[in-house]
């Protein structure tokens, strides 16, 4: 990974510092993950990612396609099949409607339900969703698996 950092580095035209600047992180931690000493973190790597959103999330990871998102990344091949007779909601009207459900006081099962059917119109492809992952700031998180 440190070397597709580098050469988005490079691309972009920034130093290491001004890209750990950017980032917010100190700039030893950039330095010591370009010399190979330290892999990046989950926190960088979100870091990253936040800060530049035309960056390809499976470039960066894996090196699989190319450096930036292409404008077609969100939308479904017509080919492919998948295609819905139900239009899929803005992205922000779903992901305020499972913000509401997570501030909630609701039962665990009870927000499993709901945040399954939301998430389910998001996906707008007729698979069943295995596990709802919740990541909270003081870096905990909640599994809640699909029952049977």
């Amino acid at each position: 990974m440190k070397d597709r950092i580098r050469k988005f580095l490079i691309q972009e035209g920034i130093s290491p510092s001004q890209f750990a600047d950017e980032i917010g992180v100190q700039r030893s931690a950039i330095s010591h993950i370009l010399s190979g000493r330290n892999n990046p973190s989950y926190e960088i790597i979100t870091k990253i990612l936040n800060r530049y959103k035309r960056l390809n999330p499976d470039w960066l990871l894996l090196g699989n396609g190319s450096m930036y998102r292409s404008d077609a990344t969100n939308t479904i091949s017509s080919d492919v099949g998948l295609q819905s007779a139900t239009p899929t909601p803005p992205m922000e009207k779903v992901s305020g409607e499972v913000d509401n459900l997570l501030n909630s006081q609701s039962n665990p099962a009870v927000l499993e339900d709901e945040m399954h059917d939301q998430l389910s119109n998001v996906t707008n492809v007729n698979k069943p969703i295995e596990r709802i992952i919740i990541l909270y700031t003081d870096k905990t998180f909640e599994v809640f698996n699909r029952r049977n």
